[in-house]
């Protein structure tokens, strides 16, 4: 009986020592588990924040392809490519949207010109990018269903070089386009083409074409 009486303290003791071992170790495992909950949220919200940024890139490159294609066909039904600085803009852009993108066209025409300088090999008759157009997104596609700001586009035309070291008049029937394009969140689509035609008032072709998202 004694022995029996003297064992019950002994086991309670041990039951307190057992749950103080396990409380550090639960913390222990829910600290873990925050940590790897934390993680994965950064996670998540990086790759939404990525997939968003792709997309605003992508629908850059979109627009800036849309603006190009519609200068160049309006520049089909203009006779005279012979002075370059005068050809007229495709079409008159509608009234400006009150969440436009932002866009510099002097800031970006500047880029344009610094990457033809540094790369060129026609001294005199390097291309010198002159303003046709600026509209955006809804002007250039009829409409715009997309998120956040309304892209803003600007369009430029140069003189393909012809070694007459005029680079400001066209005499052979090639046009240079670069097309630039400013959407949400601060993505940029750029997009440049050669295009060419026949004779004047001949279809024009795409003879070359280079399109590069960026931010």
């Amino acid at each position: 009986m004694w022995n029996s009486t003297c064992s019950w303290p002994r086991r309670i003791s041990h039951a307190r020592s057992d749950r103080g071992i396990a409380l550090p170790g639960v913390l222990l495992l829910a600290a873990f588990l925050v940590g790897v909950t934390g993680w994965l949220v950064g996670h998540v919200r990086t790759d939404l924040a990525l997939a968003s940024a792709q997309e605003d890139a992508t629908t850059g490159v979109l627009v800036a392809d849309a603006a190009l294609q519609a200068a160049a066909a309006a520049l089909g039904d203009q006779v005279d490519w012979t002075q370059v600085a005068a050809l007229a803009p495709p079409v008159a852009c509608p009234g400006v949207p009150a969440a436009l993108a932002s866009l510099d066209e002097p800031t970006e025409r500047a880029w344009l010109q610094a990457e033809v300088d540094a790369g060129s090999r026609w001294a005199a008759d390097t291309p010198q990018w002159q303003l046709l157009w600026v509209c955006h997104g809804p002007g250039v596609l009829g409409h715009w269903a997309g998120r956040g700001a309304v892209p803003a586009v600007a369009v430029w035309v140069a003189d393909e070089p012809e070694g007459d070291g005029q680079p400001l008049v066209s005499t052979n029937q090639r046009l240079l386009l670069a097309s630039v394009a400013r959407v949400a969140g601060d993505a940029r689509g750029a997009v440049s083409a050669t295009v060419v035609r026949q004779a004047p008032g001949a279809p024009v072709e795409l003879a070359a074409w280079r399109a590069s998202p960026g931010w």
